[in-house]
């Protein structure tokens, strides 16, 4: 049990970082330290194979190492990646970011660039439970495992999750944050704006106050709530659908549950809601039948929508 700066007791302090774990790093007096008071330099053994800190190794005898292999069980970056996830046929392109910190897919060796980092204050006020958590940042509350704040006032809960600006809620796995005050709940979300709320997995906003409940949307709009997955659009507003069948959502049925990364009973209230926008008394709407018809992957023109509306 250590007693160094990097407090691993369960009880708070104000002054210093409180974590329950093992391998969890903070800097201290100028340098990156572990709560077993170990300091972080180039030569550090955490990357299991030259200098990549995804590369494998034994998790028992690299256990500083949040990436190293192993038990799932035990480490999370150990398992495969599943083979449903919300992508489509090809995995989308890692965005540009802009930070003045490390990031590991934009970096030669990423240890090495870790460990040249310098600050001239001590990370504090962390707190925590798991192990392999980084934090370069102050009064982060982290719960899982192989999570990096390189930034401040984040909440955190899950695994291998990425926080480089300041106050973001993160509950999942695998969510990066380069813009702040974003809320996340789900898995592999790319929160590029500001504001932003999400419920879903694999999103990557570009604008900012944006709520969107679904997955794989990578619109970059702003001032918009979307509900469905692999939405498209090029304009801010609201939207239902899925993939390029995307439908604006009319005004006289605001969403309700979009605003909150909670589940809630309210999302089918909004389903029901933005599909009866669609229809008239009559049928389609003749909004609905102009959008239908002017979508890129409507080319049948042996059907119409005569009597339908």
């Amino acid at each position: 049990m250590a007693t160094s700066d990097n407090q691993t007791t369960s009880q708070q302090e104000t002054s210093s970082n409180n974590f329950t774990g093992n391998g969890n790093w903070a800097f201290q007096d100028g340098q990156l330290q572990s709560s077993e008071s170990n300091t972080l330099d180039a030569s550090s053994n955490l990357s299991g194979d030259g200098g990549n800190p995804f590369a494998g190794g034994n998790s028992e005898s690299d256990n500083n190492n949040p990436f190293a292999g192993g038990d799932a069980e035990n480490n999370p970056q150990a398992s495969n990646l599943p083979d449903n996830l919300p992508f489509g046929d090809t995995l989308p392109s890692l965005p540009e970011v802009e930070t003045t910190q490390p990031v590991p897919f934009d970096s030669e060796n990423f240890i090495l660039d870790i460990s040249d980092l310098e600050s001239d204050a001590d990370s504090t006020g962390n707190t925590g439970s798991g192990n392999g958590n980084w934090n370069l940042g102050s009064n982060n509350t982290t719960n899982g495992n192989g999570n990096w704040n390189f930034s401040s006032d984040s909440q955190t809960s899950g695994n291998g999750n990425w926080n480089y600006a300041d106050g973001n809620t993160s509950t999942g796995n695998g969510n990066w944050n380069f813009g702040t005050d974003n809320q996340t709940n789900g898995n592999g979300n790319w929160q590029l704006g500001e504001d932003n709320t999400i419920l879903g997995n694999a999103n990557m906003p570009e604008g900012s106050n944006n709520s969107i409940l679904g997955s794989g949307n990578t619109a970059d709009v702003s001032n918009s709530n979307l509900l469905g997955n692999r939405i498209e659009t090029s304009g801010d507003g609201d939207a239902i659908g899925n993939e390029d069948w995307t439908f604006p959502i009319s005004g006289d049925s605001e969403p309700i549950s979009l605003g909150s990364s909670q589940p809630s009973q309210e999302i089918g209230f909004d389903i029901n809601a933005g599909v009866s926008s669609l229809f008239s008394s009559g049928g389609a709407t003749q909004e609905t039948i102009d959008t239908a018809t002017s979508l890129p992957d409507y080319n049948n023109s042996n059907y119409t929508f005569e009597g339908l509306g």
